[in-house]
């Protein structure tokens, strides 16, 4: 009597097909895995790098409302003066232990990219404050001014809309020179500075913005 041998099992189809399936969910899952990881990284480089541009900021803002002069105020560069140690004299590089520089240049240095920082120099040394950094832009992708400047003394306030601005002050035919710069005289009376920028990292942009009384100007 002959005995039926028994021929379950896999065909050689069979097994491919489960070898495609089984390629194409693993290639998947790791797509999945290493997209999660490139973004987890991505968004750890935005918050330092964020993190760095507000502590740059934050030093900026400070050391002008401790301020007691500007010199040379631009659009794009100011210079603070501040008497830290209260001797009377302004002293870029001083010898004390603290070494508070009271003479500092804030500038924008702009990048064809939009990758551009901001230093401060003491006349002798220049550091990188903030990276990555992008005037705010018009809508025909002109800059708007990274630093603008104002005056508490409305009496100046020759639009009358209720800020004295740099143009009120070249305008005013008591301290102005009506040239379109903010130069001479109109200086003195300038209190207040305006920060506006972008800080830009891969596809994330971070706007900062803030205004600084000069607290001690004289």
């Amino acid at each position: 009597m002959d005995r039926k041998v028994s021929e379950a099992g896999y065909t050689l189809t069979e097994i491919l097909v489960a070898v495609l399936l089984l390629s194409i969910v693993s290639m998947t899952f790791y797509q999945v895995l290493f997209s999660a990881a490139r973004g987890s990284d991505t968004s750890r480089n935005v918050v330092r790098v964020s993190e760095e541009a507000r502590l740059g900021f934050s030093r900026m803002v400070r050391d002008t409302r401790e301020g007691e002069a500007l010199i040379g105020p631009s659009a794009t560069s100011f210079k603070v003066e501040t008497d830290f140690n209260a001797n009377g004299v302004i002293e870029p590089n001083p010898l004390d232990p603290i070494g508070n520089y009271e003479s500092l240049t804030y500038t924008f240095n702009e990048s064809g990219s939009g990758n551009g920082t901001i230093s401060v120099s003491n006349g002798v040394k220049t550091e990188v404050l903030m990276r990555g950094v992008d005037c705010v832009r018009n809508a025909d992708d002109s800059c708007k001014p990274v630093f603008s400047y104002a005056s508490s003394r409305l009496e100046y306030d020759t639009n009358a809309d209720g800020i004295a601005s740099a143009a009120d002050l070249d305008d005013d035919p008591a301290i102005g020179n009506n040239n379109s710069v903010l130069d001479g005289q109109e200086v003195d009376f300038v209190d207040t500075v305006s920060f506006a920028l972008v800080v830009k990292v891969d596809d994330s942009n971070t706007t900062f913005s803030t205004t600084a009384q000069l607290r001690n100007l004289r």
